[in-house]
């Protein structure tokens, strides 16, 4: 079922989302959310959006001042097209979605021949918004074989400026007054980079509509997922031809302070953050409007979409993945770095049984002496099924023990094939988690003595679990060490 969620009514009254598959749209005033409405009246994470192939769903999270279909608070309803759902000083429209017809845009030209463009060149990819200066296929294909041709010529008897012209980039000044013909000194290269990812030429890469063909000094490959926050992309280097991973924010978003500072203080912390279990970020910054963070290109996937192939996981396998998570989140611990949101989808596994945690986008600088003041209104942050008590509660007094319960929580997924405090409905989690011990562990192959660790970690109250992550990484490599014994 495909539609359009669109803003009528509000302070960002003409914000859309469009909708072509099934899945949930969690709604709330959060950052993290699927559709996030920066409004003070709703909850942080105030309602959910269920999509399936037969029809819409609007479940209410319990908000504090209720969500509101067509004048009447409801809790639970069927939507159709044209319904208004107030949120807030918000109202939300319900419409199917409409075909773009193919209508010329005036004054865009093709920067180089001059060519009429259309919107759906650029959704045909038959044309680029490079760096704001829109290109044709045929342009940009020449373009390539240019740079190929150069390629070729030593890098002693290159004209650097062409080089880079051949880019599209402007030339510097301070690059411009260095001569013609090789005068500009070239460091000496001793090898050269090799990998099977790298130079791929633009012309073979097919990307969705919508998607930027180029972000700053970085050509954009493919697009590896989304999140409420935004896209990311796999992308090459122009100039060093290395793979790495883009996230960028929604333009829509970037315009919302708190959400364009948390999005900065995550490439702040994550450029603290040297451990190869930690998914390195490397640079961070903004081109024609895009905010992006550039980071480590780690080929693989995250636990929750391995596990959709699989009903659960080995138990060697699960515990070295509890290891490796456990001393990453030490060593962030001790670097004054709360993750706050250690969940599956945020732990990337390969075909080597490599693992690496990604997404420090709700992390906090934390200390000591100042713990009470993370987050000075309180708003719950983090994914409902693996959030801790304390943080669904107050997440003001959060602190580094969080991360041992949302990691106990993750790991037992892993071996049960579903969260320890059930999936769904919301409502009735929130409940188990507060309320409820885990459910059992069925598999007989699974150590006593790990299952013990991992309740442990979940353990309801902060100080019935491991005094610090470093403790819980030992308790874990101690069941390794009985298993391999």
């Amino acid at each position: 079922m495909n539609f359009e969620l669109k803003i009528r009514e509000g302070k960002l009254a003409g914000y859309k989302k469009t909708v072509t598959k099934t899945g949930r749209i969690l709604i709330g005033r959060d950052a993290s959310c699927d559709f996030a409405i920066d409004d003070p009246l709703l909850s942080r994470q105030h309602c959910l959006i269920e999509v399936s192939e037969n029809q819409v769903k609007l479940i209410d999270l319990k908000s504090r001042n209720g969500t509101y279909l067509n004048g009447k608070k409801i809790e639970e309803e069927i939507l159709k097209f044209n319904d208004e759902i107030k949120l807030g000083k918000h109202i939300v429209t319900l419409l199917p979605l409409q075909k773009q017809t193919a209508t010329p845009v005036l004054g865009n030209l093709c920067n180089r021949c001059g060519r009429e463009l259309k919107q759906d060149d650029v959704a045909f990819l038959k044309a680029t918004n490079y760096t704001g200066t829109p290109y044709c296929k045929l342009c940009i294909a020449q373009t390539i074989e240019s740079r190929k041709a150069r390629s070729k010529v030593p890098l002693e008897g290159r004209d650097t400026r062409d080089e880079i012209r051949a880019t599209g980039m402007p030339i510097s000044p301070s690059l411009a007054n260095r001569g013609l013909g090789g005068s500009f000194s070239q460091p000496k290269v001793t090898k050269k980079i090799t990998s099977d990812e790298m130079t791929i030429p633009l012309a073979n890469v097919s990307l969705p509509p919508g998607t930027p063909s180029n972000i700053g000094h970085y050509q954009v490959l493919e697009v590896l997922g989304e999140g409420g926050m935004g896209f990311v992309y796999k992308a090459q280097h122009s100039f060093l031809e290395t793979i790495v991973a883009i996230k960028v924010i929604k333009e829509e978003l970037a315009a919302q302070p708190d959400i364009l500072k948390r999005f900065v203080q995550e490439a702040k912390l994550g450029v603290s953050l040297d451990h190869p279990n930690i998914l390195k970020i490397h640079d961070a910054g903004e081109s024609d409007g895009i905010f992006f963070i550039s980071m480590e290109y780690f080929p693989g996937q995250d636990i929750t979409n391995l596990m959709k192939t699989q009903k659960s996981i080995p138990v060697p396998i699960s515990l070295k993945w509890a290891i490796c998570m456990a001393d990453a989140l030490s060593y962030a611990h001790k670097k004054g770095v709360i993750h706050r949101d250690v969940k599956p989808s945020n732990i990337l596994v390969n075909d080597k049984e490599e693992v690496k945690l990604a997404d420090f986008g709700l992390a906090k600088a934390w200390q000591k002496a100042g713990a009470n003041q993370l987050t000075a209104s309180g708003q719950m942050l983090g994914t409902i099924q693996y959030i801790s008590p304390e943080q669904l509660e107050n997440s003001k007094n959060v602190d580094p023990k969080t991360d041992i319960f949302s990691l106990g929580a993750s790991i037992y997924y892993t071996l049960a094939g579903y969260p320890p405090f059930g999936q769904e409905p919301l409502g009735k989690v929130i409940q188990n988690i507060l309320h409820s011990a885990p459910a059992p562990l069925q598999r007989k192959d699974i150590p006593k003595s790990f299952i013990q660790v991992l309740m442990k970690a979940m353990a309801k109250k902060v100080e019935e679990r491991f005094a610090s992550m470093e403790e819980l990484k030992i308790a874990l490599q101690k069941v390794a060490g009985e298993i391999n014994s």
